[in-house]
């Protein structure tokens, strides 16, 4: 019976969707720049995977902080962007699933956009920007 339980879980585990694929992390961070006039982006440094990552290697989640010389200004929009496509994030930091197809290992970026016009005073500067990349691997 002991051994008939033990066949009937592993081939549960078999059937799992989470049968044969892993995942991992990896942690980066950049600075932004400063950002003087409203109606403006200002795009920060790359960040990406310092190391190869596996094959078929998909991004999951993503977890952010960004730190600024001082409060950022009403309607400021923050979006952390692939080469080809960009997320909104709602506030300074977080965590938030990304979707599907977006790539595991970078590169990587934020913009931040003011909604306000002319010259922001004081101007904000945006000292870093630390991200952690959760992904999976699908065999």
């Amino acid at each position: 019976m002991k051994c008939l339980m033990l066949g009937m879980g592993m081939l549960l585990l078999a059937a799992s969707p989470l049968a044969g694929a892993a995942s991992g992390s990896w942690s980066s961070a950049s600075y932004g720049g400063t950002l003087t006039h409203g109606k403006q982006w200002l795009k920060s440094r790359p960040v990406q995977s310092t190391g190869a990552l596996p094959q078929h290697a998909s991004a999951q989640t993503l977890q952010w902080q960004i730190k600024m010389d001082g409060p950022a200004p009403q309607g400021l929009r923050l979006q952390f962007c692939s080469v080809s496509r960009c997320v909104p994030l709602p506030a300074q930091q977080g965590e938030i699933t990304l979707p599907a197809g977006f790539p595991a290992a970078g590169p990587f970026h934020f913009e931040y956009f003011s909604i306000r016009r002319g010259p922001l005073q004081p101007p904000l500067t945006v000292l870093s920007n630390q991200v952690t990349i959760g992904y999976q691997v699908k065999r």
